[in-house]
C-alpha cells in the first residue's frame, strides 16, 4: 500500500465522520446518516484490572459466536456503517476467531479496527489478524515507566507487554505494509510527572519502527462511574454527547447498547437476533437519548448524569475539528 493510497484511506475516512455531525449540531432526533462505527465485542473477558476501568462484572461473560458476529457485520453492512470496532469491554485478542471476523469484515468493505491492551499477542495470532487485513489498531500502554504502567494496568507486566508491542511492530516492518495504522494510546494520571506529554524517551522505544501516533490522554470518568482523584477537572459547559448520533456497541451475546462507554450493559436498546440494527439506529429508545441529551435534560438519563463527556470547556466540535487537522496532517 503506497503513501497515495493511505492519504485517500485517511480521507475517505475524516469524511464519513464529518457526515455524522449535522444531526448532531442540530439536535436532531432522526439520524439520516448511518453510524460512523460500530463496536462489535469479541469478548467481555479481560485479563486485567485496571484502575481507571468501569467494568464491575455485573453483566454475564462470554464469548461471540461465528452466528451473531456474522449477524452482526451483515446488519451493520446494511445500514451503511463505515468501521466496525473489535472491542468494548473485554480483550479482543482472546477470540480464537479475531481474524475470521476482520476477514469477513473487509469482505463487507469495512474498515477493521482492534483496540487491546497488549498483554496477550502470541506470534500466531499477531500474523493472523495482518493476514486478515486489519486497517487500525491501537495499543493501551497506559505509563512511560514500569510503576507507572502496572499502577495502572492492574495484572500486567511493564516488560512483557512492551515486548509484544515491538514484535507486532517488528512483524509488521518486516511485512513493508503501511496498515494496520498504528496508535500507541498512552493514559496518564492527572498530577503524575510528566502528565502532560509523552516524553522523548518513551518515544525512543519504538525508534525505527512504525508507529503512525502517540496519543496522549487522561483517566476517563466513565458513565456510571464517580470522579476519582487521578481524573482531570471536565469543564462546566454542557453540549451533548455525540455517541447517539454516531455509533452502535453490540455486545457478545448480541445485545446492541447506545453508549460505547456502557461496559456493564445497564441501557439495552435490543438485540439483533430479534431486532435489527436498522430498528434500533432510529428506534424510539434511542430517539428518546437523543432528544433529551439534545435539550440538555440529563434526569432520565442515569448513564449521562455523571459522565465527562458531556461536560466541556468548549463546544466539542472544535475538539473534532483539532482531531481533523491532526489527522490531515498525518495525510500531507
Amino acid at each position: 500500500m503506497n503513501d497515495n493510497s493511505i492519504a485517500k484511506f485517511l480521507i475517505k475516512d475524516l469524511w464519513a465522520q464529518f457526515k455524522t455531525k449535522p444531526s448532531l449540531a442540530l439536535g436532531r432526533e432522526i439520524q439520516n446518516s448511518p453510524p460512523y462505527f460500530v463496536n462489535i465485542e469479541p469478548t467481555s473477558f479481560c485479563n486485567l484490572n485496571c484502575a481507571i476501568c468501569s467494568f464491575d462484572g455485573s453483566r454475564k461473560n462470554g464469548y461471540i459466536t461465528r452466528k451473531t458476529a456474522e449477524l452482526a457485520l451483515e446488519q451493520a453492512a446494511e445500514l451503511g456503517t463505515h468501521e466496525i470496532r473489535f472491542f468494548l469491554a473485554g480483550e479482543p485478542l482472546f477470540h480464537p476467531h479475531l481474524a475470521e471476523f476482520i476477514a469477513s469484515a473487509k469482505r463487507r468493505k469495512f474498515i477493521t479496527n482492534i483496540h487491546t491492551n497488549a498483554t496477550f499477542l502470541p506470534e500466531g495470532r499477531i500474523r493472523a489478524i495482518l493476514e486478515a487485513g486489519l486497517e487500525k489498531i491501537s495499543f493501551s500502554f497506559d505509563g512511560e515507566t514500569a510503576e507507572e504502567y502496572e499502577r495502572v494496568r492492574i495484572g500486567g507486566k511493564f516488560d512483557e507487554t512492551l515486548s509484544n508491542i515491538l514484535r507486532f511492530l517488528e512483524i509488521k516492518k518486516a511485512r513493508g505494509s503501511k496498515f494496520p495504522i498504528v496508535t500507541v494510546q498512552v493514559i496518564k494520571m492527572f498530577g503524575a510527572p510528566n502528565c502532560s506529554v509523552i516524553t522523548a524517551e518513551f518515544r525512543a522505544k519504538f525508534e525505527g519502527l512504525p508507529v503512525d501516533e502517540f496519543l496522549l490522554l487522561k483517566p476517563f470518568v466513565w458513565p456510571d462511574q464517580e470522579p476519582r482523584e487521578f481524573n482531570a477537572p471536565h469543564g462546566s459547559k454542557y453540549y451533548p454527547c455525540m455517541v447517539p448520533w454516531n455509533s452502535l456497541s453490540v455486545v457478545w451475546n448480541g445485545d446492541v447498547v447506545w453508549c460505547c462507554g456502557d461496559l456493564n450493559g445497564i441501557e439495552i436498546l435490543g438485540n439483533i437476533h430479534d431486532t435489527h440494527l436498522k430498528e434500533i439506529w432510529n428506534g424510539e429508545k434511542i430517539r428518546f437519548i437523543r432528544r433529551k441529551l439534545a435539550k440538555g435534560d440529563l434526569k432520565d438519563l442515569p448513564l449521562c448524569r455523571s459522565c465527562e463527556a458531556v461536560y466541556h470547556r468548549h463546544h466539542p466540535l472544535f475538539s473534532d475539528l483539532r482531531d481533523y487537522f491532526r489527522q490531515v496532517k498525518r495525510v500531507l
